[in-house]
């Protein structure tokens, strides 16, 4: 099992309001990697949420945003 937190550096003021987006300097989410490769994660912004993914890599597919400037950080 493996635990991540995501920052997302860039500018999303365009595209997210307050309740989408916490500053850069703060975590957007957080999760956890399971040993079966299924993923949790938890959203930290205002409007917060729990999904479960089958992957890391559909997770990626629909939130990585590199055009967002995305840091995934591994604990």
């Amino acid at each position: 099992m493996k635990t991540f937190t995501v920052y997302r550096k860039g500018d999303l003021s365009q595209s997210h309001d307050e309740n989408q987006a916490n500053p850069a300097t703060e975590p957007q989410f957080e999760g956890v990697v399971f040993s079966d490769g299924r993923v949790a994660v938890r959203w930290l912004t205002k409007k917060a949420s729990v999904s479960i993914w089958d992957s890391l890599e559909d997770l990626e597919a629909i939130h990585g945003h590199p055009e967002y400037e995305t840091e995934w950080v591994w604990h």
